[in-house]
């Protein structure tokens, strides 16, 4: 019994020996080896801004969350609003949304090691008025290879904190252009040349003035709202469309029975306001008729239409002779144009 005694005494004099542990605190604190540093915000306006952070970690494979918090309160916490990076040792990037205009914010980077929460330095920034749009991540470049009908650009777009979006370009005749209100948008290629995104917009009016501006949208994963960011307008004229007609005679229709013709013709016309009059040459001397020296019709009045049709009637043909037949177009005055050679022999 006593022997029993003395090793109780013993064990009890060894328990009060030891370090005390607070049952709070977790004996194998992971802090020492994980470092966060918050970044600056960047690209801030009235209601969106960005912010990222880096992280240094003895095991990257212990890190299953990364992203900053925000919160207009002090040392926000995942508690606050937060937003999600798939990036790990690099520095990382979040788009901060539903943020009030003019108001102050306190955002740091945080990450899940393990099984706790980590955060990193504070950064405080301020919201700016509704109608201050701020910087912008995508960049509108100089327009090249300008047509009469299109143009071709470049975007720059810099790391803005989400992974999912698309680029383009949005073009108008007037100055204040935006998805909203634009008369045609193009969206750029999905792989960059040199880090540049290019697009290519078509279907523009000559000799015309357009103004245009790089967009880019993020569809935003909490929320589920379209968020658009929108590069500087830029403005180019499209040049004169050049000057181009195409004149095509058709196979005439030969009526024996009273030796005559009739036969059609179509144009295309760049500018079919220049035209003043169609019709057809024929001649039984010429192989090439002559709207001067030959036999000619006069067709329907032109309509103004960039492609045309017409047709004309030819009676009264003389009976077993060969005739030659072809389009002509009356331009510009005293300019005048001829389709291909087509010809017939009467009976």
């Amino acid at each position: 019994m006593k022997k029993t005694c003395v090793i109780t005494l013993l064990a009890a004099a060894l328990l009060w020996m030891l370090p005390s542990c607070n049952p709070t605190e977790d004996p194998n604190h992971l802090s020492d080896q994980v470092v966060v540093t918050t970044a600056d915000a960047t690209f801030i306006s009235a209601h969106f801004a960005t912010c990222g952070a880096e992280v240094t970690a003895e095991n990257f494979g212990l890190l299953t969350e990364i992203g900053v918090c925000w919160s207009k309160s002090a040392n926000p916490t995942v508690d606050d609003f937060f937003g999600k990076s798939y990036k790990c040792s690099k520095p990382y990037s979040c788009l901060l949304t539903n943020l009030e205009s003019n108001t102050e914010y306190h955002v740091r980077g945080f990450v899940k090691y393990g099984t706790e929460y980590y955060y990193g330095n504070e950064k405080t920034f301020t919201t700016l008025d509704n109608d201050n749009p701020g910087a912008s991540p995508v960049t509108t470049l100089p327009a090249y290879d300008i047509t009469y009908n299109g143009f071709t650009c470049g975007i720059a777009v810099e790391p803005f904190g989400v992974t999912t979006w698309y680029t383009g370009v949005c073009y108008s005749q007037y100055p204040e252009c935006s998805l909203a209100n634009c008369e045609g948008f193009e969206c750029a290629i999905p792989e960059p040349v040199n880090g540049v995104y290019q697009v290519t917009c078509h279907g523009l009016m000559p000799n015309t003035e357009y103004y245009y501006r790089a967009f880019l949208r993020y569809r935003d994963e909490y929320s589920g709202e379209n968020i658009y960011f929108y590069g500087e307008i830029l403005s180019f004229t499209t040049p004169v469309r050049p000057f181009e007609l195409q004149l095509y005679t058709y196979s005439p229709y030969y009526y024996s029975w009273n030796n005559s013709v009739d036969i059609y013709g179509e144009y295309y016309c760049s500018q079919p306001q220049v035209i003043s009059q169609v019709g057809f040459c024929y001649s039984t001397e010429h192989e090439y008729p002559q709207y001067d020296s030959d036999f000619y019709t006069i067709a329907a009045t032109p309509t103004g239409d960039m492609y045309y049709e017409f047709g004309s009637q030819i009676n009264n043909l003389s009976a077993n002779t060969k005739y030659y037949f072809r389009a002509y177009v009356l331009y510009m005055t005293d300019s005048i144009k001829y389709g291909n050679v087509e010809s017939i022999n009467t009976y």
